[in-house]
C-alpha cells in the first residue's frame, strides 16, 4: 500500500486533534469541577445525577417542613401550657374561695380575679404563628375568640347525649331544690326550635330566669330559659328525653372574647348567610417520602364551650347575690360553696385533658426532632453520593492532565519530524 506525504499529513493532524480535545476535556474538568458538562458526555452519570439532586431537593423540602411543624407545635404546646396553669390558678382559688370564714365579699374578691384569669385564658384562644390562628382547623384567618363586639344572628345547633343532662341546685321560692338541665353554649339566646323535643313533650315554655315557674317545668314540659342558656325538665320526664337530641336556637349580638360559634357548632350566620360546620380540620406536613403529621390541635380540644361555662356561671352566681339580709340571699349564699365545690372537680376534668392534650403535642415535637435528625442525615449521604457521582477528583485529573500534556506535547514533536519540508515549502 502506498502511503503519500498526504495522508501521513492527515494522519498527524488528526491525531493532534484527538490529543488536543482529550487535553481541553481535563482543563474543562479542572476550571468547573464536574465531570460532565452535558448528558451526552456520560448519559449514565447524567440519569443518575438527576436522580440524586431530585433526592436531596425532596430532603431539603421536608426538612423546611419538619421545621416549620416543629415551630407551629412549640407555639401551640406554649399556649396550651398556658391555659394549663391559668386554670390551676383558678383551682387554687376556687379551694380558697370554699373556706366558710369568707364572706360574699371575700368570694367576690376571688371571683374579681377569677374573670381577669378567664380573660387572659381566652386571649390565648387566639395565639397566631406566622400570622396563622392556631386553634383554628382550615380557617387560620378566622380568630377563636371574637375580638370585638359583633352584632351578627346566627342559628345554631348543638348536639347532646343522655350524659349530658345535669342535676344542679337553685334557690327557688325561698329554698334549695334540684334542677335537671342541659346546659346551651350560650346566654341570651331566642328562637329555640322545638321539633326534636316535640314529641315525646308536648310543651316548650320559652322563659326566663327570673320568671314564675322557669325552675320547675310541668311534667311533660320544657323550660327553655333564654337569658341563662338551658332547657329545663322536669325530674319525672329525663328518662324521656331524647338520646341523642339535635337542639337548635338562635343567639344574636357577642361581646368581645366570646367563641366564635364557627369553631364549635353546627349553623349559619343568618346576616352573613355563611354556612359552617365543626369537623377535626387537621393541618396536615409532608415530612417524609410517604409520612404526613397532622401538627395543628382544635380550638375545643383546649377551650371548650362547657370549661367557658362554668367560670361564667360562678362569675354570674357570685355577682347576683346581694347579701341584702333576705332568706333568698342567704340560701344563696350557702350554694355558693357547692358551686365552687363542683368547679373544683370540674377543673381537674379540665386540666386533664389539657394535660392528656399537651402530651400528645409532645409526643408529636419529639416525632418530629427525630425527623429531622434523620433528614439531615440523609442530605449529608445523598450530597455524598451526589459529589461522588458528578465531581471529579482533582488529584486523578491533575495527574491525567500532564500526562495528556506530555502526549500532546510528544506528538507535535513526532509531527515535526514526520512532516518533511517539501520543494514547495523552498519556493515560498
Amino acid at each position: 500500500m502506498r502511503i503519500t506525504n498526504s495522508m501521513m499529513t492527515n494522519n498527524v493532524l488528526i491525531n493532534i486533534n484527538r490529543n488536543r480535545e482529550t487535553l481541553s476535556l481535563y482543563e474543562t474538568q479542572m476550571a468547573t469541577g464536574k465531570k460532565i458538562q452535558k448528558p451526552s458526555d456520560n448519559p449514565i452519570v447524567a440519569i443518575r445525577a438527576l436522580k440524586f439532586r431530585n433526592n436531596v431537593n425532596e430532603i431539603k423540602q421536608y426538612k423546611t417542613n419538619a421545621e416549620d411543624a416543629i415551630s407551629w407545635a412549640g407555639v401551640t404546646e406554649q399556649s396550651v401550657t398556658n391555659v394549663t396553669e391559668i386554670l390551676k390558678r383558678v383551682r387554687d382559688l376556687s379551694v380558697q374561695a370554699t373556706s366558710d370564714i369568707l364572706n360574699i365579699d371575700n368570694r367576690k374578691n376571688v371571683v374579681t380575679e377569677i374573670e381577669q384569669l378567664m380573660e387572659q385564658f381566652m386571649n390565648e384562644g387566639n395565639t397566631t404563628y406566622a400570622g396563622r390562628h392556631v386553634f383554628s382547623g382550615y380557617k387560620t384567618n378566622m380568630p377563636l375568640v371574637f375580638t370585638e363586639t359583633s352584632g351578627d344572628t346566627y342559628e345554631l345547633t348543638q348536639g347532646f347525649k343522655a350524659t349530658d343532662v345535669e342535676k344542679t341546685k337553685r334557690v327557688v321560692d325561698n329554698e334549695i331544690i334540684d334542677v335537671h338541665r342541659i346546659r346551651l353554649g350560650y346566654t341570651n339566646i331566642s328562637n329555640p326550635d322545638t321539633t326534636t323535643l316535640i314529641p315525646p313533650f308536648t310543651t316548650v315554655n320559652t322563659l326566663n330566669a327570673s320568671d314564675p315557674g322557669a325552675m320547675t317545668p310541668a311534667i311533660g314540659e320544657v323550660n327553655f330559659i333564654q337569658d341563662t342558656g338551658e332547657l329545663i325538665f322536669h325530674p319525672d320526664d329525663v328518662a324521656s328525653i331524647p338520646n341523642p337530641l339535635d337542639f337548635t336556637y338562635e343567639k344574636t349580638g357577642f361581646d368581645k372574647g366570646d367563641l366564635m360559634p364557627e369553631h364549635y357548632f353546627v349553623g349559619q350566620n343568618l346576616t352573613t348567610g355563611t354556612v359552617f360546620n365543626v369537623n377535626d380540620e387537621k393541618m396536615l406536613y409532608q415530612i417524609s417520602y410517604s409520612q404526613q403529621m397532622s401538627i395543628n390541635t382544635m380550638g375545643y380540644d383546649v377551650i371548650g364551650i362547657d370549661l367557658v361555662r362554668d367560670i361564667e356561671e360562678l362569675i354570674n352566681a357570685t355577682k347576683s347575690i346581694t347579701a341584702d339580709g333576705t332568706l333568698t340571699s342567704a340560701l344563696q349564699e350557702d350554694l355558693l360553696g357547692d358551686v365552687f365545690n363542683k368547679l373544683i372537680g370540674k377543673m381537674d376534668k379540665h386540666i386533664g385533658k389539657l394535660l392528656n392534650t399537651r402530651a400528645e403535642i409532645g409526643g408529636k415535637i419529639n416525632r418530629l426532632e427525630l425527623t429531622i435528625n434523620r433528614l439531615s442525615e440523609d442530605n449529608l449521604n445523598f450530597t455524598d453520593l451526589l459529589s461522588k457521582n458528578e465531581d471529579v477528583d482533582y488529584a486523578e485529573v491533575i495527574m491525567k492532565m500532564a500526562a495528556q500534556e506530555m502526549v500532546y506535547n510528544a506528538s507535535l514533536a513526532a509531527s515535526a519530524k514526520i512532516i518533511q519540508p517539501t520543494l514547495l515549502d523552498f519556493i515560498r
